[in-house]
C-alpha cells in the first residue's frame, strides 16, 4: 500500500516537556515519523513530508530513512504518492491548508485521514466545495493514534466512519483499507462514529472519561440507592453537562469558574456522597477544594442560552426546513474551529 505521512511529529515536546520514554517507554522518533516506520517495517511504500527537518536530530532522520522511508519537504511531492493520506500535523488552520494544498493533486480513490481534535466533518466540510465538485473519489477519515505512536500503550488506531448524523465521508472501500492498514502493523482498529472520535481517542479522551465515571455514578446511585426514574437521571445528567458545556463555548474555563461558587458546589455534592463505593465523587470534591482558581483567572460569563441542542435542531427543521438547518449546522459547525 502507498502511504503518505505529513509531519515528523515535535520531538522536543515527546522528550522534554512530556518525557514519554521515562513516562510510557518506547523510543524516539515518537509520533508521525514512528507512524511512517511501521507502515515502512511492514512492506508499505512510505513518504513522510516533513518541512521543517530541524523537528528531529540527524540520529532519528537516519532511523527514519534506514526503515525504507523516503523522507520529502514538499507536501505536494507526498500528495502524488499515498493512497492512503495521513496528516500528523498540529490543530486548526496548519491542518485546514495542507489539506487545501494536496486534496486535488492525490491518486484517484484516496482517502485523507486526520489525527488531531478536528473532527472529520468539520475536515470535510471545510474542503466540500472540492470534494463535491472536483474530488468525488476523494474520502476523508481519520487515523488516531489513541496514545503516542511509538510507545508500547499507543495499541489502537481510530477511525473515522459513518457520523451519527448519518454521512458517510468516505466509502466502504476507503474504510476497509484504513482498517487493513492498522492491522498490518499489528495494532487494533477501531472504526468509530466519525463524530465522536476527538472525544475518545484524542486528549478528550481525559474530559470523556471523567465525565463517564460521574455519568455512570449518578445513573447508579439514582436508580439502585433512590430508585428514581430513568428519564428523570438522564434528564439530571444532560443538564449538568449541557450546563458546563455551553458555559465553557461562550466564557472560556475562566467564565465557568467565575460563575461556579466552589464551596457551594462542594456542599451540595457532598450531599450526593450515599455510600463507600463512591470514591470517584470523594476525590472529585477533594481536588475542586485544592484548586486554586487564580491559576486561570476568571471573567464574566457572556450570554448563554442552555438548550437542549437535538430538542432544538428538531424544533428548527419543523419551522424552517431540512435544508436550511443543514446550513446551520455547517456554519456553526465551522466557527467553533476556526
Amino acid at each position: 500500500m502507498k502511504i503518505s505521512v505529513y509531519g515528523a511529529g515535535n520531538q522536543k515536546l515527546y522528550l522534554e516537556k512530556l518525557k514519554v520514554p521515562e513516562k510510557f517507554g518506547g523510543e524516539p522518533p515518537y509520533g508521525g515519523s514512528r507512524m511512517a516506520i511501521e507502515f515502512a517495517k511492514a512492506g508499505h511504500d512510505v513518504v513522510l513530508a516533513e518541512p521543517n527537518k530541524d523537528i528531529m536530530s540527524d540520529d532519528l532522520w537516519k532511523k527514519v530513512e534506514d526503515a525504507g522511508v523516503k523522507v520529502v519537504s514538499d507536501d505536494i511531492e507526498a500528495a502524488k504518492h499515498g493512497e492512503v493520506h495521513i496528516l500528523f500535523t498540529p490543530f486548526g488552520k496548519i491542518t485546514f491548508n495542507i489539506v487545501k494544498t494536496i486534496i486535488e493533486h492525490v491518486p484517484e480513490n484516496s482517502v485523507i485521514c486526520n489525527t488531531c481534535t478536528l473532527p472529520t466533518p468539520v475536515l470535510y466540510r471545510s474542503l466540500e466545495g472540492i470534494l463535491r465538485l472536483k474530488r468525488k473519489d476523494v474520502g476523508i477519515s481519520s487515523m488516531h493514534p489513541t496514545g503516542v505512536p511509538g510507545t508500547p500503550s499507543q495499541k489502537y488506531y481510530t477511525i473515522a466512519g459513518k457520523a451519527l448524523e448519518g454521512k458517510e465521508y468516505a466509502a466502504e472501500e476507503q474504510i476497509n483499507k484504513l482498517v487493513e492498514l492498522v492491522k498490518s502493523i499489528g495494532k487494533i482498529p477501531y472504526v468509530a462514529p466519525a463524530d465522536i472520535v476527538p472525544a475518545v481517542a484524542d486528549m478528550g479522551s481525559l474530559v470523556t472519561a471523567v465525565a463517564l465515571v460521574g455519568v455512570l455514578d449518578h445513573y447508579r446511585v439514582g436508580r439502585e440507592l433512590i430508585n428514581a426514574p430513568k428519564d428523570m437521571i438522564e434528564k439530571q445528567i444532560l443538564v449538568s453537562l449541557q450546563t458546563i458545556a455551553s458555559i465553557i463555548e461562550t466564557s472560556g474555563i475562566e467564565g465557568l469558574m467565575k460563575v461556579l461558587d466552589k464551596d457551594a458546589l462542594i456542599t451540595s455534592a457532598k450531599n450526593m456522597l450515599i455510600d463507600e463505593r463512591q470514591k470517584d465523587l470523594d476525590l472529585a470534591l477533594k481536588i475542586i477544594e485544592e484548586f486554586d482558581k487564580s491559576t486561570i483567572g476568571e471573567k464574566d460569563v457572556n450570554q448563554t442560552y442552555l438548550v437542549a441542542p437535538q430538542a432544538l435542531i428538531k424544533e428548527a427543521v419543523s419551522l424552517i426546513g431540512q435544508s436550511a438547518v443543514e446550513g446551520m449546522i455547517r456554519r456553526s459547525s465551522n466557527k467553533l474551529f476556526e
